[in-house]
């Protein structure tokens, strides 16, 4: 017959003080290797311009791959999503700051830090890509294809943007491999998921987002 060993008050006081310590040397841990990450691919970015083949040069000059990368580096910090939020403006201003770093390196105009429309952007889509990214890992199963909508909807209404409105300055190859990722990364989420109703919904949120983005683009 076992018998559970009773913990006295204090050793309860100490073990909860040790996994709040942890937990926040966790968060630190993250948050450093994060922002540091956002930094380097953002200046990564800027020379990409440059080094990268004409049928992917599209790639530096696209929302849809800092988004996407926003959303990946969220999503491998397994945070949940209240810090993740924050997370999500941390990765967007890193990639912003570190394209501008590297841009002024080589000579190239950008603007002073902090103080250009990827900081407003920062300020209001990293939050929502953020919480989504946390969302599709500690959210039920069924319901993660909804939280990778807001992905899919950038890489698709971008993919189909410069398919159609920058077909003559831009390769498509690009554009389609954008395109491509968007139907890879809900596809991923609506098979494990498997909920026939979700999947339905999150399709149609897709579709209509992806066109309203297009047509903002349009006007801009």
């Amino acid at each position: 017959m076992s018998t559970r060993r009773l913990v006295p008050p204090s050793e309860r006081t100490a073990q909860g003080d040790g996994r709040r310590a942890s937990g926040w040397l966790h968060a630190l841990i993250v948050g450093v290797a994060t922002a540091a990450a956002a930094l380097v691919i953002g200046g990564l970015t800027s020379w990409g311009q440059y080094l990268l083949p004409e049928a992917l040069r599209s790639f530096s000059n696209s929302a849809g791959a800092w988004t996407m990368f926003a959303f990946l580096l969220v999503w491998l910090g397994r945070s949940r999503p209240l810090y993740a939020a924050v997370l999500g403006i941390v990765v967007f201003e890193g990639l912003n700051e570190g394209y501008g770093i590297v841009s002024g390196w080589r000579g190239a105009f950008y603007s002073d830090p902090f103080a250009n429309i990827w900081t407003i952007l920062a300020l209001l889509v990293g939050p929502v890509i953020g919480i989504c990214a946390s969302l599709t890992r500690h959210d039920l199963p069924a319901r993660r294809v909804i939280w990778v909508t807001p992905l899919c909807v950038v890489l698709l209404g971008e993919g189909i943007y410069g398919l159609i409105a920058l077909h003559t300055e831009t390769s498509p190859v690009y554009w389609s491999l954008q395109i491509a990722l968007s139907i890879g990364f809900f596809a991923a989420a609506a098979w494990r998921g498997k909920s026939l109703r979700m999947n339905a919904l999150a399709a149609a949120v897709s579709l209509i987002g992806a066109a309203a983005f297009f047509f903002i683009y349009q006007l801009g």
